[in-house]
């Protein structure tokens, strides 16, 4: 049986927003980007408490597939609410080609974002960039997950560990969270 609230959750350009578009368009669970929950207009993160309520009001839903990368409070509220995390834990030198890519394409094409947002080339150069951001933190964010995530800290929560990119494809397949394979 497919669960009805999945947490999505791994660094910067792991794949989360794809993947979970992906397992929600095979199982029928809404999608939601908690990116959207977080910005605001001109790349300014709400407030802490506005994000709090928006997430416990996006996650008080019967049936999602969330995903982010967020800690703390929003991590613990997040967790506590899904029936199966994901966790996408590919290393940098798979997460920042796909980082760099995705950075100048959204660029090129002026892709909105959150809140109007969009990265620009000139925004991709500053100092408080994704592309700095990511990498940077990278090591942190895995580290955090993997305490969270491990056995004895998620509790009852089930955790799919997903370490290498060939396997996710097949891994989800086999659980029924991705269409099976064409012949």
């Amino acid at each position: 049986m497919t669960p009805k609230r999945i947490a999505l959750v791994g660094p910067v350009a792991s794949g989360k927003s794809a993947l979970a578009l992906a397992v929600a368009a095979h199982t029928g669970l809404p999608h939601l980007d908690l990116d959207g929950l977080f910005w605001g207009p001109a790349w300014t993160p709400v407030p802490a408490d506005l994000f709090h309520t928006r997430l416990c009001e996006a996650l008080a839903s019967d049936t999602w597939i969330a995903d982010g990368n967020y800690g703390g409070e929003a991590g613990n509220i997040l967790l506590s609410r899904a029936e199966l995390a994901l966790w996408l834990d590919l290393p940098l030198r798979v997460c920042l080609p796909r980082l760099i890519r995705r950075s100048l394409r959204r660029a090129r094409t002026r892709q909105e974002l959150f809140a109007g947002n969009r990265e620009t080339f000139s925004h991709l150069l500053a100092r408080d960039s994704i592309l700095w951001w990511g990498p940077t933190h990278h090591h942190r964010h895995r580290h955090r997950w993997a305490h969270h995530l491990h056995s004895q800290q998620a509790g009852d929560l089930p955790v799919i560990h997903l370490d290498h990119p060939a396997a996710v494809t097949p891994r989800l397949r086999s659980l029924g969270l991705l269409a099976p394979k064409e012949a």
